[in-house]
């Protein structure tokens, strides 16, 4: 099935895959004039945070969105950030489904790049 945004009963937002446990929230943001993140990521209990930069491109009036996210720093157990790439791999499957805000409503395309040596 894979990743699903879901609203809490605390009316926070969830990017959640039942199927491998792994869940997406976020968990901080700069402000208005900063578009950088804060995320959670848990992955089967264990605990990777991250931060990452959203860049939105209007396309215009009712055409939609394209998000570019850059993820600038990743803290993990040694023993997650050793597979790199399944790593990477899954906080771009996560931000991928998080999209905008929790919805990918309206957004026509989303591309996620990591800093150098992260």
């Amino acid at each position: 099935m894979g990743f699903v945004n879901e609203r809490l009963e605390n009316h926070e937002w969830q990017t959640i895959d039942r199927e491998r446990d792994i869940v997406l929230k976020e968990v901080g943001w700069g402000g208005p004039e900063d578009s950088t993140y804060d995320f959670n990521l848990d992955i089967a209990g264990e605990s990777v945070n991250f931060s990452a930069h959203q860049k939105i491109i209007s396309l215009g009036r009712d055409k939609g969105y394209d998000i570019k996210w850059q993820v600038l720093e990743i803290y993990a157990p040694p023993r997650v950030k050793q597979d790199k790439l399944r790593l990477h791999n899954l906080i771009a499957e996560a931000l991928d489904a998080y999209g905008f805000a929790a919805s990918r409503k309206n957004v026509t395309s989303l591309v996620v790049t990591f800093v150098p040596n992260i």
